[in-house]
């Protein structure tokens, strides 16, 4: 009897192991740490996890992962300057195809690599759910490979078209792009007209161009039988989306998409020694300054860090900066640079004043995690945005980098650091943030384990997702309400000139 049991449990837990996928293509660290809990917590729970990343995790006692490493495309990155490729400065409509070549270049590494043609060509893999990061349309090819459901996931928000799939409704005034940098409370008439032209251009660029393109990619890779890459993307179960209501407008969501939120948040380590004595010898305070992965301050304009140079080496505080060089010309007295740092350890010092960031989802989070007012210096995608929600929340400041000096730098750093309005203001932020039923990574695990339950999650999906924009917009309706108010309007119109005939041929009698 006592033995029964543990062999039910077993025997359960043996029933609930499943053959999951995820492919996580973007070479960014600060994607990747939002992905790996994910997988990480899935092969704890007793499934059998096969992962393609840049970023592997390379953990001996996760027994039920595999790892397939892409960190090669990395190199992409070095050759193509994605500050520059995706700056909020640039012309969109222009640069969408740009951005998306660059995916495709990746993309198409990614699928041509050793390991990942060994598991695609692999006859005897079978898989119950695959985890794609929805970057590029190509990946919903495995869906097809594999008959397995779907789950897009992504470490911010999505375009407009991604909303599409799931028959998410968008606004293109109340939820402009973030690629459109728009970060105003009320958008003028230029704005508006502008978000809207995005909104049409970016779908008809998605179905029309992208999709296409990648279906051509997917017969190239998974064989000239493989479904139509826009009816497998169509097919996908869920969306979880790495967003929350402080950081991004609130919005009607459909049953599908699942808000994730702070994935990536750590308990606090202990500090290397070297670091550790210099924060807390620091007892005037620290400013940490940092531009996250892509944006990196060693590929920063020659003018924009010298004024940075010059306003920090004027502040009475220590400054940390990351700076991913050996060597930084003009360093002042009370900078210390280091290649990498150990963010969210840093961030948890009691000495930490302020934090100069780029405005990066992950890097604004985990500032409000830790309680540290910020800096913004925004310099594309989503970033613009990010910081205006950082001021319009009251935690912090925003400077322009391309208009900032010398003084404005200053000056809003020890603002920053020295109003006590913005401490206490991220600590009542950050207690709104964590104020919720449960974690986006026990979110993440039952809806993932939910969809393979149901072998999909149709019954979820939005009637949205499959009307066309036709009967969507009513357009058939306003057009029979046009024809019949116009035949109307004709009929009255014809029956006053008849009546009017008619008197007058009374009078001429008469």
């Amino acid at each position: 009897m006592y033995l029964t049991i543990p062999l039910i449990l077993l025997f359960s837990r043996t029933i609930l192991c499943s053959n999951i996928l995820g492919v996580f293509m973007f070479p960014s660290i600060s994607h990747q740490i939002v992905y790996q809990p994910i997988w990480k917590e899935l092969s704890l729970r007793g499934h059998n996890v096969t992962v393609v990343t840049p970023n592997p995790l390379n953990d001996p006692s996760l027994t039920n992962l595999t790892e397939i490493s892409v960190h090669f495309t990395y190199d992409f990155l070095k050759q193509t300057k994605i500050q520059e490729l995706m700056s909020k400065d640039v012309n969109v409509f222009q640069n969408l195809d740009a951005i998306f070549r660059f995916m495709d270049a990746i993309a198409e590494a990614e699928l041509n690599s050793t390991q990942f043609k060994q598991l695609i060509d692999d006859q005897s893999k079978q898989f119950d759910l695959i985890l794609i990061e929805c970057f590029h349309p190509v990946m919903y090819a495995l869906s097809g490979r594999f008959k397995a459901p779907i789950i897009g996931v992504s470490s911010l928000g999505v375009l407009a078209a991604g909303y599409d799939i799931v028959g998410n409704p968008t606004h293109p005034v109340l939820y402009p792009d973030v690629l459109l940098s728009f970060h105003d409370k009320e958008l003028s008439l230029w704005q508006k007209t502008k978000s809207v032209m995005f909104s049409l251009w970016s779908r008809y660029y998605h179905h029309n161009i992208l999709v296409p393109r990648a279906h051509e990619m997917a017969k190239k890779y998974f064989g000239k039988d493989i479904p139509y890459v826009g009816d497998l993307e169509k097919n996908q179960s869920m969306l979880f989306l790495n967003v929350n209501p402080l950081m991004y407008p609130p919005r009607p969501t459909v049953p599908a998409i699942v808000e994730m939120g702070q994935m990536h948040i750590k308990p606090v380590k202990p500090l290397p020694q070297d670091l550790q004595k210099i924060l807390d010898d620091a007892t005037e305070g620290v400013v940490y300054f940092s531009l996250g992965s892509n944006v990196k301050s060693v590929n920063l304009a020659e003018t924009l860090r010298t004024t940075i140079i010059e306003a920090l080496s004027e502040l009475p505080y220590q400054v940390l900066w990351k700076w991913e060089s050996d060597h930084l010309e003009g360093k002042p007295k009370n900078v210390v640079t280091r290649k990498w740092l150990p963010q969210q350890d840093i961030l948890a010092h009691p000495n930490i004043r302020a934090f100069v960031t780029q405005g990066g989802l992950q890097s604004t989070e985990e500032a409000i995690s830790r309680g540290v007012p910020l800096i913004g210096m925004p310099f594309m995608g989503d970033q613009p945005m990010n910081v205006q929600k950082i001021i319009d929340m009251g935690i912090g400041l925003g400077v322009d980098p391309v208009t900032v000096n010398k003084e404005e730098l200053k000056n809003c750093i020890i603002e920053v650091a020295e109003d006590k309005k913005y401490n206490r203001r991220i600590k009542e932020v950050r207690d709104l943030l964590y104020d919720k039923p449960m974690t986006g990574l026990e979110k993440v695990v039952w809806w993932s384990e939910y969809v393979i339950r149901h072998k999909g999650a149709k019954h979820l999906r939005s009637p949205t997702a499959d009307i066309s924009w036709f009967n969507y917009l009513l357009v058939d309706v306003i057009l029979t309400a046009v024809v019949i108010i116009s035949i109307i309007i004709y009929v009255g119109f014809k029956a006053i000139q008849l009546s009017s005939v008619h008197r007058n041929d009374k009078h001429k009698i008469l």
